[in-house]
């Protein structure tokens, strides 16, 4: 588990008091933390200290609002974390709300026992807890209550100065870590107006195509310069990763692309020594492999380019998407390559 649950709880308040006033016989504390665990939260760092040479920090969840007037928050941390005495003691703390690309940073203040501020920048705030310089939200909070709640004891902090930024917060769920996203509109406008004759930039099939046409030109253009056009292309990748291949089986495998060869694309690639020909099934030359494996580089590259501007979940997903859409729009979709029977 990410959180470690000696320093603190992923639950709220609520789930706090109901925990302290069950018979924790009746039930399995283990299954009673995972049905909780069904409850999205928000992940946050905490931090105090008793002096500036000595700062305190834990991850939490258990952040809560309580009030706007006068505004006051709560949060709660186990009797047994290392923690405890210099939040006890300090009369104040700062709660950080965690952007969603601050996961390694949730990690380092969820362990116990060592420097968690090594390498972290941050400075003294207006109270005297740390404040860090990275952060969806932030809040000084003056400690104003302390109450026993079960195995925790629960911080009420009146805030006295607060900041909040533009950045995706991030959420824990079910044990591990999850993203939020805006929830879209259930009106999808379809961008295609039929009685005026035109389509907007709105028309999913025309973002899945223009998607295609601007992703692949760098291919293409390495294409044009190594003297290949896209049958060759597709003729060369399907040999160079499956092997000898039959002409069979290449127009199987690459018709979906409208770009499969016939015997003569076949006979003219051996002429002009792209493909070696043994016994009715072709293999790359040398030649032809070393251009499939730049032609590979290039396209690679141009991937990382892209993909560095969004998350790994939006990537998953923008990956099920268009499997899906591959799945819908054909009839039986083969593995991209087949092995030869």
């Amino acid at each position: 588990m990410l959180i470690d649950y000696a320093e603190t709880c992923s639950v709220d308040f609520a789930d706090m008091l109901a925990f302290s006033m069950m018979n924790q016989d009746s039930f399995s504390t283990l299954e009673f933390r995972n049905a909780l665990g069904s409850f999205a939260t928000g992940v946050t760092v905490v931090t105090t200290a008793l002096d500036t040479d000595c700062p305190v920090g834990v991850t939490a969840s258990s952040f809560n609002s309580v009030s706007l007037d006068p505004p006051l928050v709560l949060w709660s941390l186990a009797k047994t974390s290392q923690s405890l005495t210099a939040f006890r003691d300090s009369g104040h703390f700062a709660i950080h709300v965690l952007s969603s690309n601050q996961e390694l940073l949730s990690n380092r203040f969820a362990r116990a026992g060592e420097n968690k501020f090594q390498d972290v920048v941050w400075e003294a705030g207006t109270l005297g807890s740390p404040v860090l310089r990275e952060y969806s939200a932030k809040f000084e909070c003056k400690t104003v209550h302390q109450y026993e709640g079960g195995d925790h004891i629960i911080f009420v902090g009146e805030v006295v100065t607060f900041d909040h930024r533009d950045h995706a917060p991030l959420l824990f769920h079910a044990g591990k870590y999850a993203e939020s996203r805006p929830k879209v509109a259930a009106e999808i406008i379809s961008g295609v107006e039929l009685e005026q004759g035109r389509f907007t930039e709105d028309f999913f099939l025309y973002l899945l195509s223009r998607s295609h046409f601007q992703t692949s030109r760098p291919t293409w253009e390495k294409l044009a310069e190594l003297g290949l056009d896209q049958v060759e292309y597709f003729t060369i990748s399907a040999a160079a990763i499956n092997g000898p291949v039959t002409l069979d089986y290449l127009q199987a495998a690459l018709q979906h692309t409208g770009h499969d060869p016939d015997q003569a694309k076949l006979d003219a690639m051996v002429e002009r020594h792209l493909l070696i020909e043994q016994d009715g099934a072709y293999g790359p030359s040398e030649r032809a492999r070393e251009d499939f494996l730049e032609i590979l580089s290039v396209a690679k590259a141009y991937e990382d380019d892209l993909l560095e501007h969004f998350s790994a979940s939006e990537i998953a997903e923008g990956k099920r998407i268009l499997k899906k859409i591959i799945e819908l729009s054909g009839e039986a979709i083969p593995p991209l390559w087949p092995r030869p029977q």
